[in-house]
C-alpha cells in the first residue's frame, strides 16, 4: 500500500464501510444543483468493489473535529483489454480544499494507481484518469501542474419535458418495449457490443451491472426501453431519477444514462425512437425535465442527434490523462 500522507491537522487512513454516511455528506457539501451524487444505499451496495479494494485502493482525511475533509479511491478494470487505465475520483470539502491538501491526495492517488498498473498487462496502454467539471479551475491548474493533460469532453445536456416531442418512425420490423427484469443480461450484451467502438469504453461485467445498473435504487424500469428486431434486441435507454437529487436541484428529472444502438442498425432513427419514446413515459410519470450526457467527439454523431430531439448544453467535463510507462 502506498504511504499514507501525514499533513496536519488531519488524520489520513483508507475508507471503511462505516464512514459512508460522513463521505455521503462530504459528497453533499462539495455538489451544486448540476452535480449528482449516488444515494447512501448505492454507496453501500457497491463498497465491495472488484474494481478497487478500499483498504488498499482508498484515502480519506478527517479534521480534529470529526468531519470528513478529503476522499480518494482509485480502481481499474479486472480484465482491461484494449488499454489499462485507473481512474481516479477524488473530493476535498470546501471547507478544508487548499492546494497542499489537493496535490497530497493526489500525490497518494498517483502513487497507488502506478502500484496497480504494475500488476496490469504489460502489453497493453497505461495511464492513470480522472474527469473534471471546466468550472474548477484550481483543481485544473494543479492537474495540469501534475503532468495530466485534457483529452476528451463531455457535455451535460436537458431538454424541458413540457416542449413537444415528436414521433419519430421505426424501421419495419422494429419494436420498442419496457425493460422487464428478463431483460437485464440482454440489456448488458447490447450495451457492451454498441459501445465497444466508443473512446474510453470497459465492458460491464455481469457482476456490476446487476450491482450498479439494474441493482441501483435509481433505476427506472419504467422508463427504460429495448428496441428488437424480431427477437433480438438492438437498441437500450436505460433511465434513472435520483430523488435526492431532485430534492437538491428542485427540478422533476430522469437522467438518461445510457442510450446503445448497435452498429448495423445505426442511422436508421432507432436512437431517435427509444429517446422521444422514454421522453413520453417520463412526462406521462410526472416528471418535467430529462437529461443525458455525451462525448463530444461520440463517433454516431450522437451530439447532433440529442440537439434535434430539444437537448441543450448546460455543463462541460473534461477527461484529464497521464500516461504511465
Amino acid at each position: 500500500m502506498s504511504a499514507i500522507p501525514s499533513p496536519t491537522p488531519y488524520t489520513w487512513r483508507p475508507l471503511r464501510y462505516e464512514d459512508l454516511p460522513a463521505l455521503h455528506t462530504l459528497l453533499l457539501a462539495v455538489s451544486g444543483s448540476e452535480d449528482r451524487v449516488d444515494t447512501l444505499a448505492d454507496m453501500q451496495g457497491g463498497f465491495e468493489d472488484p474494481w478497487s479494494d478500499a483498504a488498499v485502493d482508498s484515502i480519506v482525511a478527517f479534521a480534529a473535529d470529526g468531519q470528513m475533509a478529503a476522499y480518494g479511491r482509485c480502481s481499474l478494470h479486472p480484465e482491461p483489454e484494449r488499454e489499462a487505465v485507473v481512474h481516479l475520483d477524488y473530493e476535498i470539502h470546501p471547507a478544508h480544499w487548499t492546494p497542499a491538501v489537493h496535490d497530497r491526495l493526489l500525490d497518494w492517488l498517483e502513487a497507488r494507481g502506478r502500484t496497480r498498473l504494475e500488476a496490469a498487462p504489460a502489453g497493453l496502454p497505461h495511464s492513470i484518469r480522472t474527469g473534471v467539471s471546466d468550472d474548477k479551475v484550481a483543481e485544473i491548474d494543479l492537474l495540469e501542474c501534475h503532468g495530466f493533460t485534457p483529452i476528451r469532453y463531455f457535455f451535460r445536456m436537458r431538454r424541458a419535458l413540457h416542449q413537444p416531442i415528436a414521433e419519430r418512425p421505426l424501421p419495419a420490423g422494429v419494436r420498442l418495449q419496457c425493460y422487464t427484469p428478463d431483460d437485464g443480461e440482454t440489456m448488458r450484451i447490447v450495451f457492451n457490443e454498441a459501445f465497444k467502438d466508443h473512446w474510453g469504453h470497459e465492458e460491464v461485467l455481469r457482476e456490476d451491472w446487476e450491482k450498479w445498473f439494474v441493482g441501483s435504487d435509481t433505476f427506472r424500469s419504467d422508463l427504460s426501453l429495448l428496441a428488437f428486431a424480431g427477437d433480438n434486441a438492438v437498441g437500450i435507454t436505460f433511465c434513472t431519477v435520483n430523488p435526492d437529487d431532485n430534492a437538491r436541484s428542485g427540478r422533476h428529472e430522469c437522467n438518461i444514462r445510457e442510450v446503445a444502438v448497435l452498429r448495423p442498425w445505426r442511422k436508421q432513427g432507432i436512437a431517435s425512437a427509444l429517446i422521444s419514446e422514454s421522453l413520453r413515459l417520463m412526462r406521462a410519470a410526472g416528471l418535467d425535465y430529462a437529461s443525458l450526457g455525451v462525448d463530444t467527439a461520440n463517433p454516431t454523431s450522437a451530439l447532433g442527434v440529442y440537439e434535434k430531439l430539444g437537448f441543450v448544453p448546460v455543463r462541460r467535463f473534461v477527461v484529464y490523462d497521464k500516461k504511465v510507462v
